[in-house]
């Protein structure tokens, strides 16, 4: 209990609260270093009376280290302040190590607050427990004297404790032994204490201006240093609510409903950089990185068309002429592209596969119309500020295609050509006014 605590306070704060109006001398205050995060083995400032005789006795402010070692240990050993930084008030007159300090060594400790950790099955929450109007809160405390083998004193203090109040029975079930007025402090420095008097002094601190809240588990590191230690927390629900809120997926997803102006699904939306592969005339999952450094792509990068054998005749792509005719092979091998719709023309041109998968075509519609491009808004095909779905972004690549075809130099592609049975009736006026 206890094991934490703050203490920030200048020298001469430390006597003015513990009661002293006037400046009181201090001892070994250059090995006191004010700390937000105080545990045993530090040095704290203590108020106490320094009695070199039994006529006089001064208060003074003496920094000591935290954690009582008693006066008889061996002179060989290694200090330990982590055994005895706490003293059970209900136990302290009858124990060796304490009982022999209640007459003569006893001391104050003024602390801005102290840590304790709240128990929830494996993990321990720390709180900062203090005044509601940051005022110090003063400890009851020993003090002892030991000197080592090499001839040095070493003074140390132990915190005295007790059972908890009733409004921190929910935290832990022992808190320090708050000195809560001046009364109490002056009897626990000059009056002699009877174990009826102890019982009294030691009772636990009742006062509603004690407050609490927690902080972060990173202060149970001793290095763990700096206000930090005492900023308020968050607690854990309110802290996922604000990330839930903050980045969920809905929201993200309304955006980009929101900038296409239809409800599409996530992964119908294609970003920028699938967007200029594919204006570029590769498919988003070929390799991207040609197409946006700005290199040429060769065939050899586009997945190769399949070879299928159909025997409609309504099938057949006409290369020659660059649109769709009859044939009089039934049993012509043509390319199915899979993946980009395109295969290389007889005349360097790349070809387009009508209805992209040579679906049957009625003989009558090709007869009678050439190639019609949809209707695309062509700032598209050179500006997309938007995203696209897939399945527009397909009718702009066809579109695109099909211009290309149309406008390349070389093209043999003529929409007024005749095609069908008026190609036949040219043939034969033909060998009519040969013959004449």
């Amino acid at each position: 209990m206890c094991g934490r605590a703050r203490c920030t306070l200048r020298v001469d704060a430390v006597a003015s609260a513990c009661g002293f109006q006037a400046p009181l001398r201090s001892i070994n205050s250059d090995r006191y270093h004010p700390s937000y995060n105080v545990a045993p083995g530090a040095h704290m400032p203590v108020v106490h009376y320094d009695s070199k005789d039994k006529a006089s006795k001064e208060p003074v402010v003496h920094c000591m280290r935290w954690g009582l070692v008693p006066s008889f240990t061996k002179k060989s050993e290694k200090p330990d302040y982590y055994r005895m930084f706490n003293a059970r008030s209900e136990s302290v007159h009858v124990k060796s190590s304490f009982c022999r300090l209640l007459q003569k060594n006893r001391c104050l400790v003024a602390v801005e607050g102290f840590y304790e950790w709240k128990k929830d099955g494996k993990k321990k929450q720390p709180f900062y427990v203090h005044f509601k109007d940051e005022q110090p809160l003063v400890f009851a405390a020993l003090y002892d004297s030991w000197e080592d083998a090499e001839g040095e004193v070493l003074y140390t203090f132990t915190i005295l404790t007790t059972r908890v109040s009733k409004q921190l029975e929910w935290l832990h079930d022992r808190m320090p032994v708050v000195l809560g007025s001046q009364d109490l402090i002056h009897a626990w420095l000059n009056d002699d204490l009877s174990e009826s008097a102890l019982h009294k002094l030691t009772q636990p601190y009742e006062g509603s201006d004690m407050v609490w809240y927690p902080v972060t588990p990173a202060m149970g590191r001793p290095a763990f240093n700096g206000p930090e230690c005492v900023e308020e927390i968050k607690p854990k629900a309110a802290i996922d609510g604000a990330l839930a809120q903050l980045f969920g997926k809905q929201k993200a997803r309304d955006v980009k409903t929101l900038a296409i102006g239809s409800s599409l699904k996530d992964e119908e939306i294609l970003n920028e950089e699938e967007q200029k592969a594919l204006l570029a005339g590769v498919e988003p999952d070929h390799d991207r990185s040609k197409v946006s450094q700005g290199e040429e792509v060769s065939e050899l990068d586009l997945p190769q068309p399949q070879k299928t054998e159909v025997k409609n005749e309504s099938y057949q792509h006409n290369q020659e002429g660059g649109g769709l005719g009859s044939s009089q092979d039934n049993s012509k091998q043509i390319s199915t592209p899979q993946g980009p719709s395109e295969q290389e023309g007889s005349d360097g041109v790349p070809g387009v596969a009508q209805n992209e998968g040579l679906l049957p075509i009625d003989e009558k519609v090709v007869r009678s119309s050439a190639l019609e491009l949809p209707q695309v808004n062509p700032d598209i095909l050179t500006h997309p500020t938007k995203p696209m779905s897939r399945k527009v972004a397909v009718e702009v690549k066809d579109a695109k295609k099909r211009r290309t075809i149309g406008t390349s130099k070389g093209s043999t592609t003529n929409n007024n050509a005749p095609t069908g049975g008026a190609k036949e009736k040219q043939s034969n006026l033909f060998s009519f006014f040969a013959k004449q």
